[in-house]
Order: C-alpha cells, then sequence, then structure tokens
C-alpha cells in the first residue's frame, strides 16, 4: 500500500478549493457554440487544449465569470463564456414540474416523447443528434 505524502494532500487540497470557488456560484444552464472553439483544462486562453467543439454544438454549461464548465464526447473543460450562447437558463433539479427520464424509453413508456429543449424533461443527453428535441422516433 503506497504511503499519503503531505505534498499530493497539499495538491489535492488546492484542486478541491478550485474546484469549489469554480461551482460555488455556477449555475447549470444550456448554451450553443457560436463557432469552433477549443475545450481547455483549465479556465484560461493559456490553458492546454483538449478538445475541439464544432460551431453549434449544444452544450450543458456551469458558468461563473468569463469561463464555462462543461464536457464534450467524454473530455470535461472549460470553454470561454463569449464563445457561447445561451439557450436555457438554470433549471431546477427536483420540484413542481421537474421531469427526469433515464432514458429515451422512459420518456415513450411515460408519453412524454419527443421533448423540446427547454421544456420538462428535455436534457441534452437524450438527444442524440444535438437539434433541439430529445427523444424523436428514430432516436434510441
Amino acid at each position: 500500500m503506497e504511503a499519503w505524502h503531505p505534498g499530493r494532500m497539499r495538491t489535492t487540497l488546492k484542486v478541491l478549493a478550485l474546484a469549489a470557488a469554480l461551482t460555488g456560484a455556477a449555475q447549470a444552464a444550456t448554451s450553443v457554440t457560436t463557432t469552433t472553439v477549443n475545450l481547455r483544462r483549465l479556465p484560461a486562453m493559456s490553458g492546454p487544449v483538449v478538445g475541439v467543439v464544432p460551431a453549434n454544438t449544444l452544450l450543458t454549461v456551469a458558468c461563473r465569470g468569463d469561463w464555462c464548465r462543461t464536457s464534450y464526447q467524454g473530455r470535461g473543460g472549460y470553454i470561454a463564456r463569449t464563445l457561447l450562447r445561451p439557450v436555457t437558463r438554470s433549471a431546477p433539479l427536483a420540484g413542481e414540474g421537474v421531469r427526469f427520464y433515464a432514458t429515451c424509453a422512459a420518456a415513450r413508456a411515460a408519453g412524454a416523447a419527443p421533448m423540446r429543449l427547454g421544456r420538462p424533461g428535455y436534457r441534452t443527453a437524450l438527444d442524440a443528434n444535438h437539434n433541439g428535441l430529445a427523444c424523436e422516433p428514430r432516436e434510441r
């Protein structure tokens, strides 16, 4: 078993503090990229690029200041807020009127499919072609 080193603990605490600071005032929303953009590892123009996101890609983002945290094709990172166009604002995760469907099959079984962007039950994970309409008949 590997011993825990004080240096590793300090690094872990710094990372956790940074994550808490970046997400503390953030709100989840849906945005579309206005152009092809770089997904960066850090919220800075000098941050290493971890991926490229095509123009008009629908993303779920959590923004704070000039940067938005998101994920694309399994990679998490940051995109400058100026390169995104908001589509929806923060939505409640629970409560009256909130619907969550784990799969399109569940949404269809509840008679809720297809679901349009901004309507109860819609989420980007169910919108396979990212056109703003989740669980279309040809989508699984």
